[in-house]
């Protein structure tokens, strides 16, 4: 008989498994941070002169690499948006970092953690790929050019929508339904999408590292190889409206040499894993106790 609750509990012990056996060790960043992100980034709560409830656990545990080379959490978060079959205002994250590791580290470390739960092969599609057979742009030698607004074109939305939003439609109608009955990774984004912290590519004018796997059309991980780079960070996070108070936090930890710039991260929605390996096709399955 299929139950939730112990179908997640046996989720949570082979991830915890599965990476202490690669050496991370499990660390528990605030759930109520200082920095106030913004409209519609963060919910507040009336504690200790006010605090914000995080919405995803990021840069906070990024800093922990301080003392640990490879480390994970998981933990709660909190997002202000309107429930529907893929989204609740508290879900589970399972966020974990990496020093001094590579792209291809990170896919096969998604792989260990995905691969025992799902029916389904890794299969592979490149966004830079699409975007050059579909708009005759080669990202991985030419810059971005008119694109945005070809996308916005094809799309039939305002040309004057950020590119971040434009890329994120274009994705999910274009290259999402691919992920049906399959497990797929979305690899080599281009700039300016909602991931900004992500490396170029090296030797790429306008590819990132940067993946998503999709689960049978629903999102399950995202990973990205951190910019080393501070200028090119910071100026496509601000260019996408996601440089925060957190993000200069953790760069003032790498400038003095306390954490290191080389590294990779991975998230994975722990509701959405449960979604992917029962076949369910409603996160609020997987909310214990919502009666309360």
């Amino acid at each position: 008989m299929f139950n939730p609750v112990v179908l997640k509990s046996d989720l949570l012990f082979s991830l915890r498994d599965t990476l202490r056996a690669e050496d991370f060790v499990e660390a528990v960043s605030p759930t109520m941070r200082r920095a106030d992100l913004g409209p519609g980034r963060r919910l507040l709560v009336n504690h200790d002169g006010g605090r914000s409830l995080r919405a995803m656990i990021g840069p906070a545990l990024r800093a922990n690499l301080e003392y640990h080379r490879r480390i994970f959490e998981i933990g709660a978060c909190f997002r202000p948006e309107k429930p529907d079959d893929l989204h609740v205002p508290e879900f589970q994250m399972l966020d974990l970092y990496a020093a001094h590791e590579d792209f291809d580290f990170l896919s096969r470390l998604a792989e260990k953690l995905i691969g025992p739960h799902i029916p389904y092969a890794f299969q592979r599609v490149s966004v830079a790929d699409h975007v050059r057979d579909h708009f005759g742009i080669d990202l991985h030698r030419e810059p971005l050019g008119d694109l945005p607004g070809q996308m916005a074109a094809h799309l039939g939305v305002s040309a004057d929508a950020p590119f971040k939003v434009v890329l994120g439609q274009y994705v999910e109608r274009e290259l999402e339904a691919q992920s049906a009955d399959a497990a797929l990774f979305l690899t080599e984004y281009p700039v300016g999408g909602d991931e900004p912290c992500a490396r170029l590519t090296p030797g790429t004018a306008a590819v990132l590292n940067r993946f998503e796997l999709l689960v049978d059309g629903i999102e399950v991980v995202h990973g990205y190889e951190d910019e080393p780079d501070r200028v090119a960070f910071v100026e496509r996070a601000r260019a996408a409206g996601l440089y925060d108070d957190e993000q200069a936090l953790v760069w003032e930890a790498i400038a003095a040499g306390r954490v290191p710039a080389a590294s990779v991260g991975l998230g994975i929605g722990i509701e959405r894993l449960c979604m992917a390996a029962s076949g369910v096709k409603d996160i609020t399955v997987f909310q214990q106790s919502s009666q309360f």
